[in-house]
């Protein structure tokens, strides 16, 4: 065997591995421009209740009245519907996929991950009443 040949192998062995332990089962991984991939921010970042404390103790300008996780059940559906979360996610975010990876790469994304819906519903009825909103009442000081 060609000593490039095993050296690709090789490398890609590595590189399957390393996305397996980054997707989740059922995921989809999908070739696309590194640069675009590289590129794209969503700056979210949801803080733990231990990261804000220290935030709010550190700026020292306000002292925190009550802070804790509360859950993120609706008050309009009993049940979490993975498919509903995902058109309004569509809805909210759709232009900014078009803007950065072009409008057919979006409309399949979304297209797959809706069609995904029933899979994700099930690990959200598991999960949706597990605490993972953080509310925090902060008084100035």
């Amino acid at each position: 065997m060609n000593a490039y040949v095993a050296q690709f192998e090789k490398d890609m062995e590595m590189f399957f591995n390393a996305r397996a332990e980054e997707i989740v089962p059922g995921g989809m991984m999908v070739k696309l421009d590194e640069s675009l991939v590289n590129s794209f921010n969503v700056p979210v970042y949801f803080p733990s209740i231990e990261d804000m404390t220290k935030v709010v103790e550190k700026n020292d300008c306000f002292s925190i009245e009550r802070i804790e996780l509360t859950h993120p059940k609706s008050k309009l559906v009993d049940e979490a519907d993975a498919k509903t979360l995902m058109i309004n996610l569509r809805a909210v975010f759709e232009g900014l996929f078009i803007n950065h990876f072009g409008r057919e790469i979006a409309k399949e994304a979304f297209t797959r991950t809706i069609l995904k819906s029933d899979e994700i519903s099930a690990w959200m009825k598991i999960n949706y009443k597990k605490a993972c909103q953080l509310f925090i009442a902060l008084k100035r000081k």
